[in-house]
């Protein structure tokens, strides 16, 4: 097929204004192969050609080709070219009866190929495929090695005993519970908090406490008394970006945290599995207080779902009785999703995937609350959910059933409350951003969101 790609010039410099021109150039061609612009097996442009037409040079061209081949959507062909080697037309992720804003997890800007590309590797190199099918209890000392190298270029430091790969952030939630806490002991966590952690609780038979939350965090007066009263082992928290109501916790309050925590002595599960934008990331606080913080992370927000690749800091007074119960469980984690998640954490076509889904979820956080802003909703933003606190006069589960009736799936706040909870109900609901894989299928469910909102203020009985 011949070549039909022309460039505008002036998209390429605005992708400029955000990305070297080498990922810029990557960028605007693999949206034309996203768009169905560019077909399978079709020809790019010779290199030279390009360059010409905008000015920049051969080299910056050849950069971008290779980075797109790195991504498994280009193929070059030796003496005829570089040609589209993988076809991804548009498939809408929205079905006729549902509208998806209940699921966090991350629209798929090319994970696919990234995995792909880590498989293709991977079926090649017969030495990583030994070590992968071998008995590797402890892990396998490269994994840990590509693991902490990325993870040091977020500012986080450790050793290579810290770190402990986990099936899931879950399995990371139940270990840090089982070896911390007896039967019957207290654990504190935030007021709302991840559905997934009451379960692990009920699982280690241990006893939840909800801890108000405030706008910077938890109640700290609060925190004490139940300190002082029913001496807790662990405090779970998610202080980055708090799940579900994107609470960022101040530095006052984790600085507060850490010292309760050494004057009460229990022990601190840090989640940071959430997907957070960089300008709202920090540093975990398990930097600052290593031999008391367990901190967990994983792919699945930011690569994932199922790809379940976690990791664990884990204290190294603690590191051996974690392992054990790692082992008690699955005798060990299977290597191979760890092995291809290493080979692509570290490669320039994962951090354009993540370049991509920062862009994506800046508009749609801003397209959302740009929406029912105009109606008069407060929302905090962050990652892939917006917190959408409703006003006094309209009810959580009326509002949740009205927009269920359109087929619009939401999570009220009560999901994230301990079934043995006495405080307060919320009222508020968590809308995830990034179920919708394209932004085509976003604002058509944007669409379809905001007919609802103007539905809803239309009934006569919406205060009870």
């Amino acid at each position: 097929m011949g070549t039909i790609l022309e460039i505008n010039e002036n998209d390429f410099n605005n992708a400029c204004t955000k990305f070297p021109k080498y990922k810029a150039l990557a960028f605007i061609i693999e949206q034309e192969i996203l768009s169905g612009g560019l077909s399978d097996q079709q020809k790019l442009p010779p290199q030279r050609n390009l360059a010409d037409q905008l000015s920049i040079t051969h080299g910056t061209v050849t950069r971008a080709y290779d980075l797109l081949e790195e991504m498994g959507l280009v193929k070059a062909k030796l003496g005829s070219g570089t040609y589209v080697s993988s076809s991804r037309p548009h498939i809408s992720t929205l079905s006729e009866s549902e509208y998806d804003f209940a699921s966090s997890m991350q629209p798929m800007l090319g994970q696919q190929a990234l995995v792909k590309c880590a498989l293709n590797e991977l079926a090649q190199d017969q030495n990583s495929i030994k070590s992968i099918l071998n008995y590797a209890p402890q892990g396998i000392l490269k994994h840990k090695q590509a693991f902490l190298s990325w993870l040091g270029k977020k500012g986080i430091r450790a050793d290579l005993s810290d770190i402990a790969f986990t099936q899931g952030a879950q399995q990371g939630i139940y270990t840090c519970l089982q070896v911390l806490a007896s039967e019957g002991d207290y654990v504190l966590h935030e007021a709302l908090a991840y559905p997934g952690f009451f379960r692990a609780v009920d699982a280690n038979k241990l006893k939840p406490l909800g801890v108000p939350l405030t706008n910077d965090g938890l109640d700290l007066a609060i925190l004490e008394e139940y300190c002082l009263q029913f001496k807790p082992k662990i405090l779970y928290v998610t202080p980055n970006i708090q799940n579900p109501t994107n609470i960022k916790y101040s530095k006052k309050q984790l600085d507060a945290i850490v010292r309760l925590s050494g004057k009460y002595q229990f022990y601190i599960i840090e989640d940071d599995v959430n997907y957070c934008l960089p300008e709202d990331w920090r540093v975990p606080l398990q930097q600052q207080a290593p031999e008391r913080v367990f901190y967990l992370s994983s792919l699945s927000k930011y690569v994932a779902g199922g790809l379940r690749v976690a990791y664990s800091l884990v204290p190294k007074s603690w590191q051996q009785a974690f392992n054990l119960s790692i082992h008690s469980q699955c005798w060990m984690v299977s290597t191979l999703n760890i092995e291809l998640a290493a080979r692509f954490i570290i490669r320039d076509s994962f951090q354009h995937n993540q370049s991509l889904l920062e862009d994506e979820m800046r508009y749609r956080q801003d397209a959302f609350q740009g929406l029912v802003g105009k109606y008069g909703f407060n929302t905090r933003s962050g990652g892939l959910n917006v917190w959408l606190e409703l006003p006094n006069g309209i009810n959580v589960n009326q509002f949740n059933n009205f927009l269920a009736s359109k087929k619009i799936k939401v999570r009220t706040a009560d999901l994230f409350c301990s079934p043995r909870s006495t405080l307060p109900q919320v009222n508020g609901i968590r809308v995830s951003l990034g179920g919708f894989n394209s932004r085509n299928d976003f604002e058509y469910g944007l669409d379809k969101f905001e007919q609802a909102l103007i539905e809803f203020r239309e009934e006569d009985d919406v205060v009870i």
